[in-house]
């Protein structure tokens, strides 16, 4: 990987990991795990990037693996009746194959806008599989609560909607 990657892989990662800790960047044996890596172009660009430290200070880069977006037909917000409101966005889409499964689901909150990309994790390099596409369906809970007031955008891969909030979530 060059260096440009490596620079990016470490400065988005540490400053865009989520909170939670599975997301959470690691540091063991002088190795530094970073489960999700942001660009501003995408949430979610680069899984899985580990660098070790080396003697003299500096960082190798092991590995990082480019995501792959699962394929989305369809998009549907849907805000439950509640209060604190809940919104959940229903996903319809298809995977590359049927060994393909999906991938981590990757989201940024900023400015009135939620980023979600739905990625797929592929098959192992010698597994046979049929050149089909795979359908499904999920629905993906936002963590809305505290948001203010307000028309929020929801984009994911490629397709959006959006939602309004008539007064403070919380």
């Amino acid at each position: 990987m060059n260096r440009y990657l490596m620079v990016l892989v470490v400065s988005w990662g540490l400053y865009f990991s989520s909170a939670l800790a599975e997301d959470a960047p690691s540091f063991q044996n002088n190795i530094l795990e970073i489960p999700r890596v942001d660009t501003p172009e995408q949430v979610g660009k680069y899984q899985n990037a580990e660098f070790k430290l080396a003697p003299d200070g500096r960082w190798d880069l092991l590995r990082a693996s480019e995501a792959q977006q699962a394929f989305i037909d369809e998009i549907e917000v849907k805000i439950l009746e509640s209060f604190p409101i809940q919104i959940h966005v229903a996903v319809s889409g298809f995977l590359a194959t049927p060994c393909h499964h999906l991938g981590p689901i990757n989201k940024r909150y900023a400015n009135n806008r939620v980023e979600i990309a739905v990625n797929m994790t592929p098959p192992q390099p010698d597994t046979a599989c049929i050149t089909v596409v795979e359908p499904f369906q999920i629905t993906i809970p936002l963590d809305v609560y505290g948001l203010p007031a307000g028309t929020y955008q929801v984009s994911m891969n490629d397709k959006s909607g959006s939602f309004v909030l008539d007064k403070d979530n919380q």
